[in-house]
C-alpha cells in the first residue's frame, strides 16, 4: 500500500452516506487484474474499469479482506479523478480478497465490485523487510495519559515508520489508529482511553512502498495498573554537611515520564516544614540552589499517568536521604555569566552563587570589576533574604581591542571571581534580502554586528564583483545600533549571474551571494477602477504571458504625485502571471490624466488613470431631533421642518442656506449640534448649512 496525504475531496468521498440514494445509481468498476486467484509478491498493482457518469466521476475506492464477505478490512485507499490502478503493499503471505466502488461528481458511491482474490506468496523487489518491535519500555502495564516508549528495529531502505495501535489484534481499519510519517525508529505518546492494546509497526520506502508489519506486542491503559516502584536517592551521601549548591541525584523510574520527577526537601523528616517543593522536572537529578543552613531530609517520586479522571498515579515517595547545609557565613561560591562571549554593547546576567543562603536580613554582597571601562559592575547587589542565588545584568563597554576582565563579588570576607574577554565589535552576517532576485529589480541587504556600533557609528564599505548589483560604497551603522539595511539596486541579465555582495569594516571581511536572474517583460497593466474621483485608491493588476521559475520583480512608477504608489515595485511570484499594487489618489480641481508604468525585461507598459474633481453635492442635509417640553413643535425658516417634540425630522437645502429654528409656540429651547447656544434658553437658533448637519432642540 503507497502511504499518501488524502486529499480533502477523497476525505468526504469516503465518509458520504446513504443521504445521497436520491440520485441516480452510479455504475459499478469492473476488477480487470490481477486474475482472480493469482499467486504474487508484494508489492502489486490492482486495476478496475473505468466508468462514467453524468455528473462526472470523482475517483475509486478500493479496500481488501482476507475474507470475500469484507467483515473487517485489511487495507483501504482512494484514487483520484481518471486513475483506475493503485498499488497494494505491506500484505503478509496469505489469500485476500478485493473490490472496488467508484464515486460520482454528485458525491454519490456506487455499489462495491464483485470481490477477486489474490494469494501472497512472498516480499517482491522494492518491498522493505519488517522491523522488529520491542515491548514497551519499562513494563507493559500503564495508566491513561502515561507516556508510552515503543522501540523497534531500523529496516535497510526505510525513509519513515508506520505504527498500528488497536484493541482488536486483528487490526482492522476502522479501528485501528494509526501514526504515520515517524522519521525515527521509536515513538512515544499517550492515550486517555482505558483498554487492553496490540500494537505493530511497518517500514515505508522513498517510493510509498509499505513492508509487512512487524511482529504483534501487547500493552494495557487501565486506571487501577499497578504502579511502579519509586525512585533511590543516590547522592548526596547520607547524614554529608555541604555547602551550596547541592547536587541532588535518584535512580530513574522504569519509564520515566517527562516533567514526570517531583523533589521535596524539607527541614524535617516528616515534611510538615517543607524548604523546596520542585514539580515537574525531567531528569534524576536537580541542582539546588538555595537553602538555609541545618538539617535537611529529602525525597523524590514519579508521577505515571492518571490513576482517576481527577486523580494522579504517582509512584510512592522515595526512602529519604539527609543532608546538613553548612551553617558557616554565606560567602561567594561561584560567580558566571550567562553570555560568554562578550562583545562591546552586548547584555549578558551575571550570576552569584553563594555557599549558604543569606541571613533574614539579606546580604549586601560588594562587587569590583578589573576593568570598569570593558565591563561595568554596580558597587553592590542585595541578596535576598533566605536566598542563596540571584543574578543582576551587565551591559559591556566599548573597548578597541580583546580585553580581559576580571570581576570579583566579596561577602563576609569570602571571594569569588569570574574571568572573561570583551571583545571589540565587528562584522557578523549580511543577509540579502531577497537572496535571489529578477535582473534590474532593486534587493536588499541587512548587515549586523558582533555588539553595537561605536561612538560616531560603524562606516562599512559595501562592494560587488559584479557590475550585475550595486551596493551603496558606504554605509553606517549608528552608534549604539547592531545593524543597519541598505538597497541593492541590479540591472539586467540574460543568464543568471552570481554577484558576491561584501561589507568591510576595521580590516574585517564577510561576504553573502547574491543570484540575479533574467527578468521577465510586463505583458500588460490595467487599473481597476480606471477612473476615480477625489480622495480615493485603485488598484493595478500587473500581469505576464507565462509564469517564469522565480519571482519577477518589476519597477512601477506614476507620472503624478495626485496618484502615488504604495511602494516602488511589484512582485509577481514564481508560478504564477499576475501580480498587483494600489495606488492612492489625491483631490484634484480639474480632470487629470495620470500614466502608471510597469518596466522589466527592456519594455514598459502603461495605463493611464483618470483623476476627476470630486463633485459637489447639490443638496444639503439638515435634521432636527426635538426634545422637552411635551406637545411642542420646532419649525424652520425657511420652510420645510415641523419636528413634534420626542421625534426626529429631516430636510434637504441647498449648499450655503442660512436657516433659522424657532418652536412653534414661542417658547425657548436649548439648542445643541450643529446649532448651540451653549446651554443658554433662546427662542432662535440660526445656521448656515454648508454640510450635512444635525441639530436638537430641547423645548423648555
Amino acid at each position: 500500500m503507497k502511504t499518501r496525504a488524502f486529499n480533502l475531496l477523497l476525505a468526504i468521498i469516503l465518509v458520504l452516506g446513504a443521504s445521497c440514494s436520491a440520485f441516480a445509481a452510479v455504475a459499478v468498476p469492473n476488477p480487470l487484474s490481477p486474475a482472480s486467484g493469482a499467486s504474487l509478491t508484494s508489492p502489486l498493482t490492482i486495476s478496475w474499469s473505468a466508468v462514467t457518469d453524468p455528473s462526472g466521476i470523482l475517483g475509486y475506492n478500493w479496500q481488501v479482506s482476507t475474507s470475500s464477505t469484507f467483515p473487517t478490512i485489511a487495507l483501504q485507499n482512494s484514487t483520484n479523478v481518471g486513475t483506475t490502478q493503485d498499488t497494494v503493499s505491506g500484505l503478509p503471505n496469505g489469500t485476500y480478497f478485493w473490490r472496488v466502488q467508484a464515486v460520482s461528481g454528485a458525491f454519490v458511491k456506487s455499489a462495491w465490485s464483485a470481490a477477486r482474490s489474490f494469494n501472497i506468496t512472498g516480499a517482491g523487489a522494492g518491498q522493505p523487510g519488517a522491523p522488529a518491535l520491542s515491548p514497551t519500555k519499562g513494563y507493559s502495564t500503564f495508566h491513561p495519559l502515561e507516556v508510552i516508549t515503543f522501540n523497534w528495529s531500523p529496516v535497510a531502505g526505510a525513509t519513515s515508520y508506520v505504527l498500528q495501535t488497536s484493541k482488536d489484534p486483528s487490526f482492522p481499519v476502522t479501528a485501528t489508529a494509526s501514526i504515520n510519517n515517524i522519521p525515527n525508529n521509536t515513538y512515544s505518546f499517550s492515550t486517555p482511553d482505558e483498554g487492553s492494546y496490540s500494537a505493530r509497526v511497518y517500514a515505508v520506502n522513498a517510493n510509498g512502498i509499505a513492508g509487512v508489519p512487524s511482529n504483534i506486542i501487547n500493552y494495557s491503559v487501565f486506571y487501577n495498573n499497578p504502579i511502579g516502584a519509586p525512585p533511590a536517592p543516590v547522592s548526596p551521601a547520607s547524614g554529608a554537611t555541604l555547602t551550596l549548591p547541592v547536587q541532588v541525584a535518584w535512580t530513574d523510574v522504569a519509564n520515566p515520564q517527562p516533567s514526570g520527577y517531583e523533589l521535596q526537601i524539607a527541614k524535617d523528616s516528616g515534611f510538615q516544614q517543607i524548604e523546596d517543593d520542585s514539580p515537574q522536572l525531567n531528569n534524576p537529578n536537580r541542582t539546588v540552589l538555595s537553602l538555609t543552613s541545618g538539617q535537611k531530609f529529602w525525597r523524590v517520586r514519579s508521577a505515571q499517568g492518571d490513576s482517576s479522571p481527577t486523580t494522579a498515579a504517582v509512584t510512592a515517595w522515595s526512602a529519604q536521604g539527609s543532608f546538613s547545609i553548612s551553617a558557616a557565613p554565606a560567602a561567594p561560591a561561584t560567580l558566571a555569566l550567562t553570555n560568554n562571549t562578550l562583545y562591546s554593547g552586548d547584555i549578558t546576567l551575571v550570576q552569584i552563587q553563594l555557599s549558604a543562603a543569606a541571613p533574614a536580613a539579606g546580604a549586601v554582597i560588594n562587587l569590583t570589576s578589573s576593568n570598569p571601562t570593558a565591563a561595568p559592575v554596580p558597587a553592590s547587589v542585595n541578596m535576598p533574604p533566605n536566598t542563596a542565588w540571584m543574578q543582576f545584568q551587565m551591559q559591556a563597554g566599548q573597548v578597541t581591542s580583546s580585553t580581559p576582565v576580571t570581576i570579583t563579588a566579596t561577602l563576609n570576607s569570602g571571594q569569588a571571581s569570574v574571568q572573561f574577554n570583551v571583545q571589540p565589535p565587528s562584522l557578523k552576517a549580511i543577509t540579502l534580502t531577497p537572496a535571489s532576485i529578477s535582473g534590474g529589480a532593486q534587493g536588499g541587504a541587512i548587515l549586523t554586528l558582533n555588539g553595537q556600533a561605536p561612538a560616531g557609528g560603524a562606516v562599512v564599505d559595501f562592494s560587488s564583483d559584479s557590475p550585475s548589483a550595486m551596493p551603496p560604497a558606504l554605509a553606517t551603522v549608528p552608534a549604539g545600533s547592531s545593524s543597519v539595511s541598505i538597497s541593492i539596486p541590479t540591472n539586467q541579465v540574460s543568464a543568471n549571474t552570481l554577484a558576491n555582495i561584501t561589507a568591510t569594516w576595521n580590516g574585517i571581511s564577510t561576504q553573502s551571494p547574491l543570484t540575479i536572474t533574467p527578468q521577465g517583460q510586463p505583458a500588460s497593466i490595467a487599473l481597476s477602477p480606471a477612473s476615480v474621483s477625489g480622495i480615493s485608491s485603485t488598484f493595478a493588476t500587473v500581469t505576464m504571458a507565462a509564469p517564469a521559475a522565480t519571482d519577477q520583480i518589476f519597477q512601477i512608477s506614476s507620472s503624478n504625485a495626485a496618484a502615488s504608489l504604495t511602494a516602488n515595485s511589484v512582485t509577481i511570484p514564481a508560478g504564477n502571471t499576475t501580480g498587483g499594487f494600489f495606488i492612492n489618489t489625491a483631490a484634484v480641481s480639474t480632470q487629470t490624466l495620470v500614466t502608471i508604468s510597469v518596466s522589466g525585461g527592456g519594455v514598459t507598459r502603461s495605463a493611464t488613470l483618470t483623476l476627476n474633481p470630486a463633485v459637489a453635492p447639490t443638496t444639503m442635509s439638515l435634521a432636527v431631533t426635538a426634545g422637552g417640553r411635551s406637545g411642542e413643535r420646532v419649525v424652520s425658516n425657511p420652510t420645510g421642518l415641523s419636528v413634534a417634540t420626542g421625534s426626529t425630522g429631516s430636510t434637504q437645502v441647498a449648499p450655503g442656506t442660512v436657516v433659522t429654528l424657532s418652536v412653534a409656540s414661542g417658547r425657548d429651547a436649548i439648542w445643541g449640534g450643529a446649532c448651540s447656544s451653549g446651554g443658554a434658553k433662546t427662542r432662535t437658533c440660526t445656521l448656515t448649512v454648508n454640510a450635512n448637519s444635525a441639530v436638537t432642540a430641547n423645548v423648555q
